[in-house]
């Protein structure tokens, strides 16, 4: 296809605006022939919180083209990500496992190689897909290794050229295969810089006076008994959190250039749909949309990632069927089915392009039947880990139910635990009263079963005196 079938006006809007135990993968000796098998796409932004969409029913930001994604398929409400931080989070979407179980803790960590030589471009390329990858990679250098990883690098991280470069890399890709297409997006990202006050690299965000940003998030005040080590990892790396300073109009300034973010690389992704559909793809592909991490967006006076609030960890899913798939739900939100991206995305892959994976070390499961019955739930609960560097804390957190607890293993007021159905701004702390002893200790040993099942060490360590008690 030649690049001026993209419209006209979506091409300008992209151009404005980037231990230990692993599992081996066993490929289905029969893979499904290339006719049963749709194209696969998965679009990621970086740094985006699930309610950072207008279809999520923010009325502070415009989103068409991830709105329209949500109207051709299933947007889930309670997704998460395994970890708040791209190198794990990206190492983990990749792997389908946990990234303690891979190794990859902190940004700059290298996952582990067993675990990277059975990566998801290498089970899709030996499935016989045509795999390619676009943009940033950060699992763990920012770009994508010459060597591909299974994939056919199509181009580094510049979200202002990627949809162009995907375009020249569909004009030679075998037509024979299925394709299997990953566009790695960098924005919401830049708000770091903004922060700063730094130069952004795709382009400066124009502030408007202050009575024309968004209000503060109901949820603005920090929670009850807030962990200490919150505190603490925020006061010891200032770089990240330029905010001790910041007034309530600063925070109203950040959350505009916030969704100014959102905003710019909606339209790139706006520009890859219109490829996509040029090129004949959007409707024989499955379409996989999510974030790697969300972005604190002021609530409880936290900008960034790291800690385990709702804002970092809860992120956008949206999953379209392929067209020839007519049970598959249009326009349809599911608000009960609980998601560790990490783990299902990997396994949705797999289930649509006929690899077959180790039922006992790949925990996650296939978003088809969500596809299918708008409350059909998924897991019975889902874990997130989080590692603060700058001052050594471990952190832990369950989602179960109407419930979320979380831990980390040093200093003060270490355990959380919130009703969200009733309190989804995480305002109040009830790991402090005694009439919830049993919830945690019913969660305590959940996460602590969990811990063992995925060689956790830390995990268990912090939580075995509390299991016993």
């Amino acid at each position: 296809m030649r690049i001026d079938k993209i419209t006209q006006s979506a091409l300008l809007a992209g151009a404005v605006v980037a231990p230990s135990v692993v599992a081996a993968a066993t490929s289905s000796p029969a893979v499904a022939p290339k006719e049963q098998r749709p194209n696969i796409i998965l679009i990621m932004t970086d740094q985006q919180t699930a309610s950072a969409m207008s279809c999520a029913g923010n009325t502070d930001l415009r989103t068409p083209a991830m709105d329209a994604l949500a109207e051709d398929g299933v947007r889930l409400e309670r997704a998460y990500c395994p970890f708040p931080l791209s190198g794990p989070c990206r190492a983990s979407l990749m792997t389908g496992l946990m990234p303690t179980e891979i190794g990859a803790t902190d940004n700059g960590v290298e996952p582990n190689e067993e675990a990277m030589s059975q990566s998801i471009g290498y089970l899709m390329r030996d499935a016989g897909y045509e795999t390619m990858y676009a943009g940033k990679w950060h699992a763990s250098e920012v770009n994508l290794p010459e060597e591909g990883r299974g994939f056919k690098k199509v181009c580094n991280m510049d979200d202002r050229t990627m949809v162009e470069n995907i375009a020249g890399a569909l004009k030679e890709r075998n037509e024979e295969k299925p394709l299997f297409l990953v566009a790695s997006f960098l924005d919401p990202h830049e708000i770091c810089e903004f922060a700063r006050r730094q130069t952004l690299p795709y382009g400066e965000v124009e502030l408007p006076r202050t009575e024309e940003c968004p209000n503060l998030p109901v949820n603005f005040q920090k929670s009850t008994y807030e962990p200490e080590a919150i505190g603490l990892r925020k006061a010891a790396h200032p770089r990240s959190h330029p905010t001790a300073l910041y007034t309530e109009d600063d925070w109203r300034e950040y959350l505009w250039a916030y969704y100014r973010l959102t905003e710019r690389v909606d339209a790139h992704i706006g520009a890859l749909v219109e490829l996509l559909k040029a090129e004949g793809l959007y409707d024989t592909s499955l379409i996989l949309f999510c974030s790697d991490h969300g972005d604190g967006a002021a609530s409880h006076q936290w900008n960034q990632k790291w800690i385990l609030q709702e804002e970092c960890v809860n992120v956008p899913l949206i999953v379209k069927a392929p067209k020839s798939d007519r049970k598959a739900l249009r326009g349809a939100t599911n608000s009960v089915a609980l998601s560790n991206i990490g783990l299902d995305i990997v396994k949705t892959i797999c289930d649509y392009g006929g690899v077959e994976l180790n039922e006992q070390k790949y925990r996650g499961k296939s978003l088809r039947g969500v596809l299918h019955q708008q409350e059909a739930p998924l897991h019975e609960e889902v874990f997130i880990e989080t590692f603060l560097s700058e001052v050594n804390v471990r952190g832990w957190a369950i989602v179960e139910g109407k419930y979320k607890y979380v831990l980390y293993n040093h200093f003060q007021n270490r355990e959380q635990l919130f009703d969200m159905e009733s309190d989804r701004g995480e305002m109040v702390n009830l790991a402090v009263e005694s009439k919830h002893k049993g919830t945690i200790a019913r969660l305590r040993e959940k996460m602590y079963q969990w811990g063992l099942h995925t060689g956790d060490k830390q995990l268990v360590r912090a939580l075995e005196p509390l299991v016993k008690e």
